[in-house]
């Protein structure tokens, strides 16, 4: 497996750091994909998409994956034009499940998959054509210097994509949004994960994570141009896009 990965990646993965979101995100890793469809009504599938057609473009197609989860964002850049795509995650158990998929595809000569966090990424500088992370940026413990490492580790010209739950502008929209989110989805979440705060969690993280303009003012001092976000299915989620300049 190892023999597709560039000479501009480092082999030597630092240890995971435990913390207790790494907990609960290993914890649930067996409920995962399946509680993302059923809670998200199937457009977790969609979103994903949209952010990876941001990236179609891009020459080279050496793609990194930030908090890759189950790898389903990285086996849809891998399938679209040969890509090479290197995940890596803080959960030990996503990553596994993530290596099952990719197995499961005969898909290791094109996704590689490796423990790490966003902090500090296990990888040289100036490696990447593109970069993304779908719903992992709100659990990065320091974004801005998670920013500043992705940034680092990009070509040139290089692209980074990062989609994130957000809440629609409509105020009814909201209203009924976050009834959603904050009390029936825990309840669900709980039930079927068997994890008491796992879903908890997830409207506390997406309401803390700066949205919008604040999100876009991260990237822009991280050193990223060209910097844009739209929203989707009615401002339920986010992409944010830029490029580190040449």
């Amino acid at each position: 497996m190892l023999d597709m990965v560039p000479s501009q990646v480092k082999l030597s993965v630092p240890a995971d750091r435990i913390n207790p979101i790494q907990d609960m995100f290993n914890a649930v890793a067996p409920r995962y994909d399946f509680l993302n469809g059923l809670l998200s009504a199937g457009c977790d599938r969609y979103w994903r998409k949209i952010a990876v057609d941001e990236l179609e473009p891009v020459a080279n197609r050496l793609f990194l994956d930030v908090a890759t989860g189950t790898a389903d964002i990285a086996l849809e850049l891998a399938l679209r034009g040969k890509a090479r795509v290197i995940g890596v995650d803080f959960s030990a158990a996503m990553l596994e499940l993530g290596k099952n998929k990719v197995n499961a595809r005969n898909m290791q000569s094109s996704v590689q998959l490796f423990p790490g966090a966003a902090e500090s990424l296990p990888l040289k500088s100036d490696s990447f054509d593109g970069a993304i992370s779908a719903f992992g940026a709100r659990n990065f413990s320091n974004i801005d210097h998670a920013i500043r490492e992705i940034h680092r580790v990009l070509k040139p010209n290089g692209k980074i994509v990062i989609l994130e739950f957000s809440f629609p502008q409509n105020g009814f929209l909201q209203w009924l949004y976050r009834l959603y989110f904050e009390k029936i989805l825990p309840i669900m979440g709980r039930l079927i994960s068997g994890h008491r705060n796992a879903y908890s969690y997830l409207p506390d993280s997406v309401g803390a994570f700066p949205k919008g303009e604040a999100f876009a003012s991260i990237l822009k001092e991280a050193g990223f141009g060209s910097v844009s976000f739209k929203e989707l299915t009615f401002g339920i989620t986010t992409i944010y896009t830029g490029s580190k300049h040449a």
